[in-house]
């Protein structure tokens, strides 16, 4: 009886986890980190996963953009990590405040079929 009360509580603690680890993911402050992320690093793939379509094409134009610039040169920046200060969520919209390069940018999120999303 013991061993399946352990049993009970493990699979309760592992399915909570999870669930709220997903939520977690589909946040405006993950959402923004991710996207951001890959940005600075030239990933305009990975970053598209988190932008409307709208801003896939902008990333399109953005990456066709950097393929201009030399090898070397895109290996040799520096990049530094955005950092998410806040979300401000209204209804469907969000607006996140972060500081990317020494400056305090914001960037809007929409909500799509319960998905956040970078909107540009």
């Amino acid at each position: 009886m013991k061993y399946f009360l352990s049993l009970v509580a493990l699979v309760s603690l592992l399915s909570s986890c999870s669930i709220f680890g997903q939520g977690k993911k589909n946040s405006p402050e993950y959402v923004t980190k991710m996207f951001l992320s890959h940005v600075q690093k030239l990933e305009f793939d990975e970053a598209a996963q988190y932008g409307t379509e709208k801003t896939k094409m902008t990333l399109t134009l953005l990456k066709s953009l950097s393929n201009l610039v030399p090898e070397e040169t895109r290996t040799q920046n520096k990049y530094s990590d955005a950092v998410v200060h806040d979300c401000t969520i209204d209804g469907n919209k969000a607006k996140c405040r972060y500081t990317a390069n020494q400056k305090d940018e914001s960037i809007d999120l929409i909500r799509q079929d319960g998905s956040w999303l970078v909107n540009l």
